[in-house]
Protein backbone atom coordinates (compact mmCIF):
# COMPACT_ATOMS: atom_id res chain seq x y z
CA UNK A 1 0.00 0.00 0.00
CA UNK A 2 3.00 2.43 0.67
CA UNK A 3 4.34 1.84 -2.60
CA UNK A 4 1.18 2.76 -4.37
CA UNK A 5 0.62 5.94 -2.35
CA UNK A 6 4.01 6.79 -3.03
CA UNK A 7 4.07 6.49 -6.79
CA UNK A 8 0.41 8.24 -6.66
CA UNK A 9 2.25 11.07 -5.02
CA UNK A 10 5.20 10.86 -7.84
CA UNK A 11 2.68 11.32 -10.02
CA UNK A 12 1.06 14.17 -8.42
CA UNK A 13 4.04 16.10 -7.95
CA UNK A 14 4.41 15.84 -12.01
CA UNK A 15 0.79 16.77 -13.08
CA UNK A 16 0.98 19.67 -10.49
CA UNK A 17 4.36 20.74 -12.20
CA UNK A 18 2.95 20.74 -15.81
CA UNK A 19 -0.69 22.52 -14.42
CA UNK A 20 2.07 25.43 -12.60
CA UNK A 21 3.36 26.00 -16.09
CA UNK A 22 0.52 25.85 -17.89
CA UNK A 23 -1.08 28.36 -15.35
CA UNK A 24 1.80 30.79 -16.12
CA UNK A 25 1.71 30.36 -19.97
CA UNK A 26 -2.04 31.28 -19.75
CA UNK A 27 -0.58 34.45 -18.38
CA UNK A 28 2.04 35.83 -21.04
CA UNK A 29 0.24 37.21 -24.29
CA UNK A 30 -2.94 38.45 -25.63
CA UNK A 31 -5.88 37.18 -23.54
CA UNK A 32 -7.56 35.33 -26.78
CA UNK A 33 -6.94 31.77 -26.83
CA UNK A 34 -6.23 30.82 -23.36
CA UNK A 35 -7.33 27.35 -23.39
CA UNK A 36 -4.27 27.05 -26.17
CA UNK A 37 -1.60 28.69 -24.15
CA UNK A 38 -2.58 26.29 -21.58
CA UNK A 39 -1.85 23.13 -23.38
CA UNK A 40 1.37 24.62 -25.00
CA UNK A 41 2.22 24.96 -21.28
CA UNK A 42 1.42 21.73 -20.34
CA UNK A 43 3.22 20.35 -22.87
CA UNK A 44 6.63 22.67 -22.05
CA UNK A 45 6.09 21.36 -18.68
CA UNK A 46 6.28 17.85 -19.92
CA UNK A 47 9.32 18.23 -22.08
CA UNK A 48 11.12 19.96 -18.62
CA UNK A 49 9.86 16.95 -17.01
CA UNK A 50 11.11 14.84 -19.47
CA UNK A 51 11.94 10.78 -18.29
CA UNK A 52 10.15 11.24 -14.84
CA UNK A 53 6.28 11.55 -16.04
CA UNK A 54 6.23 8.44 -18.05
CA UNK A 55 8.37 6.86 -15.38
CA UNK A 56 6.10 7.69 -12.79
CA UNK A 57 2.82 6.05 -14.77
CA UNK A 58 4.60 3.17 -14.75
CA UNK A 59 5.65 3.34 -10.89
CA UNK A 60 1.93 3.54 -10.60
CA UNK A 61 0.56 0.70 -12.97
CA UNK A 62 3.34 -1.86 -11.06
CA UNK A 63 2.24 -0.44 -7.73
CA UNK A 64 -1.70 -0.90 -8.95
CA UNK A 65 -0.65 -4.13 -10.16
CA UNK A 66 1.31 -5.28 -7.44
CA UNK A 67 -1.82 -4.13 -5.03
CA UNK A 68 -4.93 -5.72 -6.98
CA UNK A 69 -3.00 -9.11 -6.93
CA UNK A 70 -2.69 -9.10 -3.33
CA UNK A 71 -6.15 -7.61 -2.51
CA UNK A 72 -7.81 -10.60 -5.35
CA UNK A 73 -5.39 -13.92 -3.74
Amino acid sequence: MTQYLKALMGLVVCVAFMSMVGLVAAFIGPNHGVEIKILIGMTVGAMILGRRFPDAIITLYFATYALLKKFLK
